[in-house]
């Protein structure tokens, strides 16, 4: 049954890519990541990318054991996260939309990991759906505006903050760094939360591997030199750009189907301080 199910989801996937569903999206995101590539390369990495997602859906859509979870999801850098929260200002996640997080999330409570994950409120019956699911695993929501209070105290009480950081931001809520040679307008929020609750700051990475289970890779914690508003940069910067030396090793477990890039910078003015204007 379980297999049937995977393979059901992989099937899912993939007829997404043949529909077109977001298809230019993703192949316009490798092209802007992969420049170098093949287009016939960058469609495989395209089309492997529905698969995994699908499976990924499949996965968190199947019931499973606490034994079955452990057996499933094990982890790499587990003594580095302990020895970060053993500090006492709990720790910040940097997540990202790579591989199958959910079952992250669900074997790290299982483990004792007292975990919040800052999310935004989409209201569609999928999002309902999953948040009920991560709830009932002892996962914390909170939502993404208004929130800091919350946020804070949590990591002073030990917590664990997941912020996802791979996504769009409009220009007023978000910082540009650079991620495949291009600026992408990212959220401060996990490394706000990080300085200003003196919590070390960290990454993870699930990677599925060949026999269907996951290895969660624990990164960091990343540290600066810099102070206020550049130390923020700095930090997403850094937690950016792990994402993209883990893309590059695994290009199909990214989600190409959000437009990253959409938000650009603004123009610089040319020299001089005038803009051209027409007529």
């Amino acid at each position: 049954m379980r297999r049937a199910v995977l393979r059901l989801g992989e099937w899912l996937g993939l007829t997404a890519w043949l529909l077109g569903i977001r298809r230019s999206v993703a192949l316009d995101g490798l092209r802007r990541a992969f420049p170098a590539l093949a287009e016939a390369e960058r469609r495989r990495i395209a089309r492997a990318a529905y698969v995994q997602l699908g499976r990924s859906l499949a996965e968190i859509a199947l019931p499973m054991s606490a034994d079955e979870l452990s057996r499933s999801v094990r982890f790499e850098g587990w003594d580095r996260y302990q020895a970060a929260l053993a500090e006492g200002h709990g720790v910040v996640f940097a997540v990202y939309h790579f591989g199958n997080f959910e079952l992250l999330s669900r074997e790290g409570a299982r483990r004792g990991m007292k975990l919040a994950i800052i999310v935004r409120n989409l209201g569609d019956a999928f999002s309902r759906w999953l948040f009920r699911n991560r709830m009932r695993s002892g996962v914390r929501h909170l939502p993404d505006r208004g929130s800091s209070r919350d946020a804070l105290a949590f990591l002073r009480e030990g917590g664990v903050l997941a912020v996802a950081v791979d996504q769009n931001m409009r220009p007023k809520r978000g910082v540009f760094v650079d991620f495949f040679g291009d600026k992408a307008c990212t959220t401060p929020a996990a490394a706000v939360f990080a300085l200003r609750a003196g919590a070390p700051l960290m990454s993870v990475f699930p990677f599925r591997q060949p026999d269907g289970t996951h290895l969660v890779r624990m990164l960091g914690p990343y540290t600066t030199a810099l102070s206020g508003h550049a130390a923020v940069v700095d930090l997403t910067q850094q937690v950016t750009r792990a994402l993209e030396e883990q893309v590059r090793v695994h290009p199909d477990h990214w989600f190409w189907v959000h437009r990253r890039w959409k938000t650009r910078p603004p123009l610089a003015e040319p020299e001089g301080g005038m803009r051209g204007s027409a007529g």
